[in-house]
């Protein structure tokens, strides 16, 4: 989409949009053309036998023609596991300038990169953790891909929000500009079969359903098309609603006569996409207005509306944010009527910004406060008297909450560490927002008097998840904070009870609030205390029967003091309303690891599957060592898993070399069922890889102070240079700039020897984005800069280089001269790092499945391996601890290098090899096993045997000899001959050939 005031595409990039296009809306990832990247696979490491991570769906029109579950080899991995909630409601308006037909959908760049990261959650806590589901109709996955126009949304972005009631739209994206190429790809896509069929759309709505999203985004910014295609378009999306229930959210670019021409407004220009045919159907549920709207362009949309019959709340006036988030000055007052209630619906483009102005992820859901609720931290607050009006200023809050169980333990789908029952269950950094709970509908609605309570995420204590609700603050005495939770509509009978886990310090009265009107009248609420505890986690039960028959319109939590209180903090941890206890599952069913792959004799990757289970919130994955440590892997809703966290150590591995893998239910009152136990085989022991001994050292700029920089966008800061990821599109940018400059303090004097820059092509933007020439410089004693090195000429992704002299100092500069050769000139700073050792990194080593030994009799032993790169060094070493190398060679091509006239001996073993890269470190060793010599002259004998099918009785002493040989192997030995399968086959079919021959069949048929 374009940005708002702008009518030259030189201009529409915003700092973050210059990560590759997808259409001028600035989505990631689209650096190839319309057509893809020339193949119809998506998940190339997968493919190339690199990873088992999945990747979300993309597809250019013949590809999408093509696919299939059965093709797809992630496909099971990406369907959502959470149907869409139809029983959504609004309760009660609790700001008046809010208008509750006025809905928001957002598009969001959900993933780091759509093509790079993992549909299902990964190792890191800095994600889009989007949770104000309450106040949002439509959720649009803004995404670009190398793969072509579709962007399919990831399955855990679709189970957040159908949990909320909340449809997701894939994005369909024909990019900005004019091309034959583009052209030639609408025609394909629009093309319409002899009996009024459209082949494209009826796939659409195939893929639509197969993975469980709820409707396309139509993003059509490519010049001259004519008008009969864009008729044609335009009854290709009504086909679509008149074959399923699909929705359709357009943006306003293209007109009634194909030409790319933004309106702002819906006028008779470009009405077509929402006027009814004469069936009463029409295409556009969701109508995306461009940015540069006001007070008669507004006007002229509600007219044009009311003219065909629609609702005008279908159209959203676009918020252009992505530069400078809540920063942005938007003509707010021009949506307002005369009661000042937006007269249209809104759409937010690119609000993920809010990750560039957090400090770090937890402080991204205070960012989030401010941009949904409003600067006043209250959504019954939220008005116009700041520059940033809150989304609760002009939509009203919607909820699920209608039946029970409605269990929440205020997961917001990622964190520091995962916790169980209130216990560290894994140390690893997650997310995964298909498990979110369903969050508190008001943050934060806070009724009472004196000191008012502060009310946060907390990612240091959870009970299950990654966080709970803390409410903390200094509280003057007599003070009271009723704060309120959750809009619900739940009927009491008389076993409905209301289960409470907290932490609670002394000092402080709690109670749990219930409303039983539908106003959350004060003097309808009922309150029921909670014992008091000292320290750990407390259950309370509160039973609701006195009120049987009557409707829980809210929940609340209220603390009130008599005494003035320091520091105080109360945590809660799980919040659950049922009516009766949830049936215990039983374990699952047909658990097996689908696929499995090592990375090194460490740490593997897995896929597995099981048969899916009724009344299942989700299932929680563990593994156990020989310690007897239960660790978590993964939590899923899903009955296929994928997890790259398979681990041991030299202290914890097993002696027969596995790892006990556990499957266990929990159902929807987070009680956990019965666990279905399987073997994960390593298949090698813990000496078949070399552990790091030996690291590069710490990054010493991490969270350095930035103590000036030339220009920054809002949401893109020069500090965020200095946070250690490019994940999220963390990146200090300065839009337009060609050259600039940043300093910052480290608070104390380091000897600096290895300076590192990555740019942006490392982010996943475009290569002639990267940096060109720049330079390191330290302020001396004397407060002068003085240079420390000068990169000129720079096309790398990264910069990583030791210094020609260590340099010691305290504050640093890094200058730009020349951010890059992209007409959209911007400074893209992905990461900033020094180091105190000249330690560069090591190579990474090639994968030990692309690796083989073969002992073969005397000195004809070969080894080869896989994926060399030209210009890497592989050695071999026949230890871990050797420094002699045992051979050694230079790639002067990608492929294969093999070495050949080795001898390992007689008996079995493993041989090590390294790889480099110039100007980084050597490998660690990995390793690949190779037989006894015996064993591999026998299957080398069952190799050579005729293929079973045209053996004949000729043969039958070939393969008596193979069988002989096999014999005189010693048992252990036998059991290393992979091929055995083959031999048996090959006796069994000479032993009927004898048998057809003396029935007296001399041809043995």
């Amino acid at each position: 989409m374009r940005r708002r005031g702008s009518k030259l595409y030189s201009r529409i990039l915003s700092a973050s949009a210059a990560i590759m296009l997808l259409g001028s809306m600035g989505a990631p990832g689209a650096e190839a053309g319309v057509n893809g990247d020339g193949t119809a696979v998506v998940n190339e490491n997968y493919a190339d036998k690199l990873s088992l991570k999945p990747l979300a769906p993309a597809f250019n029109v013949d590809s999408l023609m093509e696919w299939s579950p059965e093709k797809d080899p992630d496909a099971e991995l990406n369907r959502t596991s959470v149907p869409l909630n139809k029983d959504r409601f609004k309760g009660a308006q609790i700001n008046p300038l809010a208008n509750p037909k006025a809905g928001i959908t957002s598009a969001a760049i959900t993933t780091w990169n759509h093509d790079e990261a993992s549909s299902v959650g990964s190792n890191d806590f800095n994600v889009y953790a989007f949770d104000n589901w309450q106040l949002l109709d439509s959720y649009i996955y803004w995404a670009g891909t190398n793969e072509g126009i579709f962007a399919i949304p990831t399955p855990d972005i679709v189970d957040a929000a159908h949990r909320n009631g909340v449809p997701v739209y894939a994005t369909l994206g024909f990019p900005w500009g004019r091309s034959a190429e583009g052209l030639a790809e609408i025609e394909k896509f629009t093309k319409q079969a002899s009996d009024g069929s459209f082949p494209v759309a009826d796939k659409m709505i195939e893929v639509a359903e197969y993975f469980g999203f709820d409707g396309y985004f139509f993003n059509q910014e490519t010049y001259g098309v004519n008008q009969e295609t864009a008729v044609r378009m335009n009854e290709m999306m009504r086909y679509i609603k008149r074959k399923s229930e699909l929705q359709i959210s357009w943006y306003d670019a293209q007109d009634n006569t194909g030409n790319v021409n933004y309106q702002d407004s819906i006028n008779s220009q470009n009405d077509m996409y929402v006027k009814p045919a004469e069936d009463g159907e029409y295409a556009v549920d969701e109508f995306f207005l461009n940015y540069n709207w006001n007070t008669s362009k507004i006007q002229t949309t509600v007219e044009t509306m009311k003219s065909h019959n629609r609702n005008p709340f279908d159209a959203y006036a676009g918020f252009e944010i992505q530069q400078n988030s809540y920063n942005t000055k938007i003509n707010t007052e021009a949506l307002l009527d005369d009661y000042k209630q937006p007269k249209v619906s809104i759409a937010l483009y690119t609000p993920n910004s809010t990750m560039g102005l957090a400090e770090n992820p937890a402080d991204f859901h205070e960012k989030e406060k401010n941009l949904w609720t409003g600067p006043q931290g209250d959504p019954t607050l939220a008005d116009d008297s700041a520059d940033w009006k809150g989304m609760a200023r002009f939509v009203t809050d919607s909820s699920v909450i209608q039946e029970m169980p409605f269990t929440t333990n205020f997961n917001s789908g990622h964190g520091k560490q995962y916790f169980i029952n209130g216990k560290i269950a894994s140390d690893l950094e997650w997310n995964n927002r298909s498990i979110q709970d369903i969050m508190p509908t008001w943050r934060w609605w806070i009724r009472g008097e004196g000191s008012r309570m502060n009310v946060s995420y907390d990612f240091e204590k959870a009970y299950n998840g990654g966080n709970s609700l803390k409410f903390s603050g200094t509280l003057e005495a007599n003070s009271e904070n009723d704060t309120m939770l959750y809009s619900t509509k739940l009927p009491i009978t008389d076993s409905t009870k209301v289960r409470v886990i907290y932490e609670n310090q002394s000092g402080a009265d709690v109670k749990l609030g219930v409303a039983y009107s539908k106003d959350y009248s004060q003097d309808n609420m009922k309150y029921y205390s909670l014992p008091a505890t000292e320290k750990g986690w407390q259950t309370a039960i509160v039973d609701l029967g006195e009120e049987a028959g009557k409707t829980a319109y809210a929940v609340s939590l209220k603390i009130s003091n008599s005494e003035k209180l320091e520091n105080y903090a109360f945590h809660l941890g799980q919040l659950s309303i049922y009516d009766s206890a949830e049936e215990v599952l039983s374990k699952p069913a047909d658990v097996e690891i689908l696929e499995e792959m090592t990375m090194s004799a460490f740490e593997a990757e897995a896929r597995l599957g099981w048969t899916e289970q009724k009344n299942v919130l989700h299932y929680e994955i563990y593994q156990e060592n020989a310690d007897g440590v239960e660790t978590l892997l993964g939590v899923t809703p899903n009955n296929y898993f994928y997890t790259p966290n398979i681990t041991r150590t030299n202290e914890n591995a097993s002696s027969n070399n596995r790892t006990s893998i556990k499957v266990v239910p929990v159902n929807q009152d987070y009680v956990r069922g019965g666990a279905a136990v399987l073997d994960f085989d390593w298949g090698m022991g813990t000496d078949a890889t070399e552990i790091e001994q030996n690291p590069t050292s710490e990054n010493v700029v991490l969270g350095a102070q930035v103590t000036d920089v030339s220009a920054e966008n809002d949401a893109e800061p020069a500090a965020k240079a200095l946070d250690g990821t490019a994940i999220g599109n963390s990146k200090w940018c300065a839009t337009n700039a060609k050259t600039g400059y940043m300093t910052i303090d480290m608070g104390e004097e380091k000897t600096i020897k290895r300076w590192r820059v990555e740019h942006a092509e490392y982010g996943g933007e475009a290569s002639n984005m990267n940096t060109v020439d720049f330079e390191l410089l330290y302020k001396n004693e004397n407060g002068d800069w003085v240079s420390a090195k000068r990169i000129t000429d720079n096309t790398k992704a990264v910069t990583d280089i030791v210094l020609d002299q260590p340099v010691t100092a305290r504050e640093f500069k890094l200058q730009v001269y020349n951010s890059g050769t992209s007409p959209w000139g911007a400074i893209r700073i992905y990461e900033w790092q020094m180091f105190e050792s000249d330690a560069l990194p090591r190579t990474e080593n090639i994968m030990m499945h692309f690796a083989n030994a073969e002992n073969n009799t005397g000195a004809n032993d070969q080894v080869t391996i896989d994926r060399v790169q030209q210009g890497q060094t592989v050695r071999l070493y026949n230890s871990l601890e050797t420094k002699n190398v045992l051979a050694e060679k230079a790639a002067e091509k990608d492929g294969t290098i093999s070495f050949e006239q080795l001898d390992f001996g007689l008996e079995g073993g493993r041989v090590y090899y390294t790889v480099q890269n110039e100007g980084e470190r050597e490998s660690l060793r990995f390793s690949t096993a190779y037989l006894n010599e015996k064993v591999t002259e026998v299957m080398l004998q069952i190799n050579n045997l005729p293929a079973v099918a045209d053996l004949t009785l000729e043969d039958k002493d070939i393969v008596n000899d193979s069988k002989v040989a096999y014999n005189k192997l010693h048992p252990t030995l036998r059991e290393q001959v992979a091929n055995y399968d083959t031999l048996v086959q090959a006796m069994d079919r000479i032993q009927e050939l004898k048998k057809n021959f003396n029935n007296g069949s001399k041809k043995g048929e």
